[in-house]
């Protein structure tokens, strides 16, 4: 069964391709975000990290502070922003247990200059949230909550869902094509801050039109990752590919699955500098608006994890430990998270019996981007970490198969 599955549907690409009406669409997005994330306004971009790149321009701008602190088990690229904006880099380590960012080493690393702290929800709950919220408000230093896998997650209240992306002084979103909402790019940013809306309405005004090349080649990966998903083509010829891609490191095909580094301190790409796309704006417009869709997957998700903690928890070896998980809700992961020893072995081991794996996650980028690498269960994650499928295809015959051969391997 292919790892990968994307929420967005062919049928909704097509109609969306012809769709107008761009400015209403962009409102009820904007005005959807806005009540989730309790923000007053909202900006579309081209991308997540683009967003981010927008937000702490705004914050360099106004301020002579120079220093961000990072969870240092992150996406690269986002460390790559911060540091081509001139800004120092401070990073803390997780909680091995946990994978949320260690508390003790944040407040260390708070100084006077501080310009941002960023919150990346990884593994975190709500609580986890709220407690960084209060460091950071207590110390008056603006919080960044990077909200790009966690759409939707949410801590139910006697009355009320308290959704993931409220915390942040500045949250942003990811539509990117593997996200929860899957429109090929695109992004947002919400805030309370209308100085910051009034300084990226004036940059915007400055930017291009989202590259018809950059978009129309995620449009072709769209359809091949869609093909692969097929159980007669996955079976038949995709795994091997996999495979093969594998074991003799064929890049070209890997970036299709797995978000690998290609480069790190690069300047800052073209599209950068580029608006969202129509296509963007109406595909994500159309998968906000199909609730039931969305809570549906969402509860899938849910139950899926919950089977493969419980079958999982049944594995007694030293080699294999899972993420603690407190609130199933805001916990909600694309992936089922697990920590193994000898993570290639095991991805040989599994890929030989038609089982595929989400190999790499985030990374320990203290090391990579070369302070001195003090964030030791980073490292461990980066090296023990794997992700188990939960799509709506995952049955859970299937995942018997996964966790008995998950089994097989570390029992052998």
């Amino acid at each position: 069964m292919f790892r990968v599955w994307l929420y967005l549907k062919i049928s909704t690409f097509f109609s969306g391709s012809f769709s107008n009406h761009k400015i209403k669409k962009k409102k009820l997005i904007k005005d959807f975000l806005s009540k989730q994330s309790n923000k007053k306004f909202t900006a579309l971009f081209s991308q997540c990290r683009v967003a981010f790149f927008f937000i702490l321009k705004f914050l360099k701008n106004k301020s002579n502070k120079n220093e961000i602190v990072f969870c240092a088990y992150n996406l690269p690229e986002m460390i790559n922003i911060a540091h081509n904006l001139n800004l120092k880099v401070k990073f803390c380590d997780l909680n091995y247990q946990t994978g949320f960012i260690d508390l003790k080493q944040l407040k260390k690393r708070i100084s006077n200059k501080t310009i941002a702290i960023v919150l990346t929800n990884m593994f975190n709950n709500y609580s986890d949230s709220q407690q960084i919220k209060n460091i950071a408000k207590i110390n008056k230093i603006t919080l960044i909550e990077d909200n790009a896998i966690y759409f939707d997650n949410y801590k139910e209240g006697k009355r009320n869902k308290f959704f993931s992306g409220v915390f942040g002084d500045y949250t942003i979103y990811s539509f990117n094509i593997m996200k929860n909402i899957s429109s090929f790019y695109g992004g947002a940013a919400l805030t309370n801050d209308i100085n910051f809306i009034n300084f990226y309405n004036k940059e915007e005004k400055k930017l291009n039109n989202f590259s018809f090349f950059s978009l129309t080649k995620q449009i072709i990966i769209f359809f091949i990752l869609k093909l692969m998903s097929s159980s007669f083509m996955y079976k038949s010829f995709f795994v091997y590919i996999i495979k093969y891609s594998h074991k003799f490191n064929i890049k070209s095909f890997l970036y299709l699955f797995f978000p690998l580094v290609k480069l790190i301190r690069k300047k800052f790409p073209k599209y950068y500098l580029s608006k969202i796309s129509n296509l963007s704006v109406n595909m994500t417009y159309y998968q906000l608006k199909d609730k039931d869709r969305r809570k549906r997957f969402f509860d899938l998700r849910k139950i899926k994890h919950k089977y493969y903690m419980s079958e999982l928890s049944k594995i007694k070896s030293s080699r294999l430990n899972l993420i603690k998980i407190r609130d199933e809700n805001y916990q909600n992961f694309l992936d089922f998270p697990i920590l193994v020893k000898d993570k290639d072995s095991l991805n040989k081991y599994l890929l030989d019996r038609g089982i595929e794996i989400r190999l790499k996650h985030y990374y320990n980028c203290e090391k990579m981007f070369g302070a001195k690498n003090k964030s030791i269960n980073s490292e461990k994650y980066e090296k023990e970490l794997i992700c188990l499928p939960v799509h709506p295809k995952i049955t859970f015959s299937y995942i018997d198969f996964v966790v008995k051969n998950i089994k097989g391997y570390y029992t052998k």
